[in-house]
């Protein structure tokens, strides 16, 4: 008898670069957002985009539209290891201001490769 074959499927346009992972669904407020975007919450409590590293809390795993006027529930990572180069930063931040802040909250920021 031969050996059992095992294969393992990897996505290579996926930002987390971890098996350990806790993903999530997260209200999102109006806007386009794209795959990596940096969230936190705003007045309300839902996530945007955010432009304060202290406020990051989430990645989000999907390209989503929320129209105007509207909140919509999306994809995000809450813990594990991403692809830094994926990440879609709010205006003004870097990946410096935002390791500590997303470690905080179990997100760790490695390169590819």
């Amino acid at each position: 008898m031969g050996q059992p074959v095992i294969t393992e499927e990897f996505d290579g346009n996926s930002i987390v670069l971890s098996e350990w992972r806790v993903d999530g669904n997260g209200v999102l407020a109006e806007g386009t957002y794209l795959t990596g975007s940096v969230l936190g919450k705003d007045a309300s409590g839902d996530l945007e985009l955010t432009t304060d590293a202290d406020k990051a809390e989430a990645i989000l795993l999907d390209d989503v539209t929320v129209p105007t006027g509207e909140t919509a529930n999306g994809p995000i990572l809450m813990g594990g290891v991403v692809a830094e180069e994926d990440l879609v930063l709010g205006a003004g931040l870097t990946l410096d201001m935002l390791r500590e802040p997303l470690r905080d909250k179990n997100i760790y920021l490695k390169n590819r490769g």
